[in-house]
């Protein structure tokens, strides 16, 4: 949950110390467990949604978020992290969003066009995040404002950050690809043709 911020990430996890040893240690509980037990939660919340009733929704996403927190700490601190388990970790927690988002357009909170846009935008987000280290962080957590402001508004917001960081994210790849290639003396066409006469016997 804190790739992009790993001090925030360190220090939430000194003060939840005492929480991840007792699910860990205590409740026997792996961080694929957890991660599997904030998806269930944010897919019920997704449920609640459907049903147009916000506060209860907005709490079972709460608890969902607070389980998702809790994942990654665990793997922290018992030397638990793996590729295997952050690409389950980002996977269910798009399939969270996405059935969120779902659930408030069958709930009539939004249209289902805007919450399709929102979704589509944070997914493409997603292909390019670990290699552009941009991601804003604008999705699920823009629900809660939900009580002061219109979803259909939030829902427009979501679309547009994640979009746009999507772009940025692209500009940023692609500066570093002509950076290193720059490092190397040349454009594309001529490390790879580098390349080619080291292979070349």
């Amino acid at each position: 949950m804190y790739e992009f911020a790993p001090v925030l990430g360190s220090a939430v996890d000194r003060g939840i110390r005492p929480v991840l040893r007792f699910v860990h240690t205590r409740l026997g509980l792996s961080p694929a467990q957890v991660t599997w037990a904030s998806f269930w939660v944010s897919a019920a919340a997704a449920v609640v949604f459907a049903t147009g009733s916000v506060m209860p929704a907005l709490m079972l996403m709460a608890i969902g978020q607070l389980l998702d927190a809790l994942d990654g700490g665990i793997a922290r601190e018992f030397g638990l992290v793996s590729e295997a388990g952050h690409r389950l970790d980002t996977w269910l927690d798009r399939a969270s969003e996405i059935a969120i988002f779902l659930g408030c357009a069958v709930g009539g909170l939004v249209s289902v066009r805007l919450a399709v846009l929102a979704s589509v935008a944070v997914l493409l987000l997603t292909t390019i995040v670990d290699r552009s280290k941009l991601d804003p962080g604008v999705k699920r957590f823009a629900l809660y404002f939900g009580i002061w402001v219109p979803y259909p508004l939030i829902f427009s917001i979501v679309f547009i950050v994640n979009l746009s960081a999507y772009v940025v994210g692209l500009l940023v790849i692609d500066c570093r690809f002509q950076r290193d290639m720059d490092a190397l003396g040349g454009d594309l066409n001529t490390v790879a043709s580098r390349a080619a006469r080291l292979g070349t016997p």
